[in-house]
């Protein structure tokens, strides 16, 4: 393995530990819910992971910050959206409701 994936590997190891627990708890301030706190935590250390930034942080909680909100307006905007599908559903005459097997396909 290069030297450059190594030190990026310790970098993020440090990154992770260093700061895992302080994102998972900012998170579940924000959520109310330890495990999408979890998940959005996770997917805030892919993101970096893809990204191969850990060796340029400087601020990490400000940058974990300004990702993990990015992914808590996902969430909110993903679930506002399946919210709003439901309740068209909800509001249609039962004859025209799609069956479950229909709405697993959408």
């Amino acid at each position: 393995m290069p030297a450059n994936d190594l030190s990026l590997r310790s970098a993020v190891n440090d990154l992770y530990c260093d700061h895992h627990g302080w994102l998972q708890g900012w998170l579940r301030k924000r959520l109310g819910n330890a495990f999408d706190a979890a998940d959005l935590a996770q997917d805030t250390f892919v993101r970096v992971i893809k990204a191969r930034s850990a060796l340029d942080i400087r601020e990490p909680r400000s940058y974990l910050s300004m990702i993990a909100k990015g992914l808590l307006i996902d969430l909110f905007r993903r679930r506002s959206l399946e919210q709003a599908y439901l309740d068209v559903l909800a509001a249609m005459p039962e004859a025209l409701q799609p069956s479950p097997e229909e709405q697993a396909i959408l």
